[in-house]
């Protein structure tokens, strides 16, 4: 029987997918050293998830979900090893009532949340891309006043909810031992690629050494003016789409690869001193809240308020607003998205005269 479980909840934009990918590779190893990561649906729990907090009819496409939570509790209560982990980042947006029956699914079996954190200078740029790639529109300038603001804006709520370390943690550590609760800092730019996934397994009471971590990367971001490009697509063409319409045109179309490879641009996006300040300023208190917690911390809190030198942009990658990009910027973007998709275009095979 199953004598400890790890749940991994999040945060977005902290390294989750390439975790998740790294654990599904693994799978047979992990199982052969006594650690189970059930397959359920993906690479991740996603589906269990929405499951969990009853989004059936908005997740998912219309594809039966249903049940998948109880099916990842089964297999966890019913595997043979010691350990199991389970991981997405979506349950970091369940509500106090959500994460309470979650955490009493597991029985006897002892339960630790493990929290992935990243600094919030570099969480507030890619948050803000990872939105337009689901359809969203709001303007980079106007995101990150909402966000230093603490505005009741969607967007905004969504943020806090999940990147305010301390707050996320309230909600899942309900019942739990300090000890039980592990923040894994997420490396600041430069360190070893492997560095993150060296940490998240020491949770776990492995060496990541022994394990094939060379994931592709994967949901990487894009430039200025390609996330700029994505924005106003949204603006013109997006907001007309269902979700499922959305994700057959954008995501599975390949166009997100596209922007992300074909657009030269290579700028990052940048924050001005004012937001940087307020951002800095937040993940220091968050830090100092975490301190008083004892909860298990594997790296440092000091990666989540860096100094000057790990601020954006990093050397190499001027940064920008997407307000600066020009309208021949745009023009160029688009045209190297079209000769890009029509050099993925499959040839049709020549009819006989």
């Amino acid at each position: 029987m199953t004598e400890r479980f790890y749940l991994h909840i999040g945060a977005p934009k902290t390294g989750t997918t390439y975790l998740q990918h790294a654990l599904h590779r693994n799978r047979r190893k992990l199982k052969s050293d006594g650690i189970l990561y059930p397959r359920v649906a993906g690479n991740a729990h996603h589906t269990s998830v929405w499951d969990l907090r009853s989004m059936w009819e908005q997740r998912e496409f219309g594809k039966d979900i249903r049940g998948h939570w109880d099916e990842a509790v089964r297999r966890v209560r019913e595997w043979h090893g010691t350990r199991a982990v389970m991981s997405s980042e979506l349950f970091v947006y369940a509500s106090p009532d959500e994460c309470a029956r979650a955490l009493s699914a597991f029985g006897d079996i002892e339960v630790h949340i493990i929290y992935t954190a990243r600094d919030l200078v570099r969480q507030a740029p890619a948050v803000w891309q990872e939105r337009i790639k689901n359809q969203y529109t709001l303007e980079y300038d106007d995101f990150l006043a909402d966000l230093v603001s603490k505005s009741k804006t969607p967007m905004a709520k969504g943020f806090w909810k999940a990147q305010d370390a301390s707050t996320a943690l309230r909600r899942w550590s309900q019942g739990l031992p300090p000890d039980h609760v592990h923040v894994v800092t997420t490396p600041p730019a430069g360190s070893a690629p492997t560095l993150l996934w060296d940490r998240f397994v020491g949770v776990l009471g492995l060496e990541g050494r022994e394990y094939d971590a060379d994931v592709p990367a994967t949901n990487t971001s894009m430039s200025v003016t390609a996330a700029e490009v994505l924005r106003r697509y949204n603006i013109r063409h997006g907001k007309a789409l269902t979700p499922l319409q959305y994700r057959r045109r954008v995501v599975s179309s390949g166009l997100l690869e596209v922007l992300g490879e074909g657009v030269t641009d290579t700028s990052k996006l940048a924050l001005s001193p004012t937001h940087e300040g307020v951002l800095i300023a937040r993940g220091k208190a968050v830090a100092n809240e975490l301190r008083k917690c004892g909860y298990d911390i594997v790296g440092s809190l000091d990666e989540l308020a860096p100094d000057a030198s790990g601020r954006l942009p990093r050397p190499g990658a001027p940064g920008r607003q997407p307000a600066d990009v020009t309208a021949g910027e745009i023009t160029d973007a688009l045209l190297d998205v079209v000769d890009s998709m029509l050099r993925r275009r499959p040839r049709s095979k020549a009819r006989g005269g």
